[in-house]
This record gives structure tokens, C-alpha cells and sequence, in this order.
């Protein structure tokens, strides 16, 4: 089961992080909602001495003006 430590973003600005796991790994492009929020995966990236990936969520453009 992929774990990731994600970064959700509007623009360039993190809005929130935290952590996820999922019974299939996620792709780049991919439309994922965390929350009440959905998105976009930006990227996947290994963690160095973590056993969690990085993973950037931007925000869909309708979720944008959501605080």
C-alpha cells in the first residue's frame, strides 16, 4: 500500500499537508480529492530516508477561491 506525505496547493502556496495512503498508487496528472478538496497530482517524488512519497496536489480551478 503506497504512503505518501502530500502538499496541497493553490498557485504556488502550500495550503495544507499531511498524510495519505492508498491501495493504488496514484499517477502524475491523475484528479484525486483529500478532504472536501480536489485536485490535480503535480508530482511523486522518493523522500529521502522516508519510506513515504512526496506527493503536490494543486487544486482544480474551481476550488481555487476556497479557503
Amino acid at each position: 500500500m503506497p504512503e505518501y506525505r502530500y502538499e496541497l496547493r493553490r498557485g504556488e502556496e502550500v495550503i495544507a499537508t499531511g498524510h495519505l495512503n492508498r491501495e493504488q498508487p496514484l499517477e502524475v496528472g491523475e484528479r484525486i480529492a483529500i478532504g472536501s478538496r480536489s485536485g490535480i497530482v503535480r508530482a511523486i517524488e522518493p523522500l529521502l530516508r522516508e519510506h513515504e512519497l512526496r506527493l503536490v496536489v494543486q487544486l482544480r480551478r474551481y476550488d481555487q477561491s476556497a479557503a
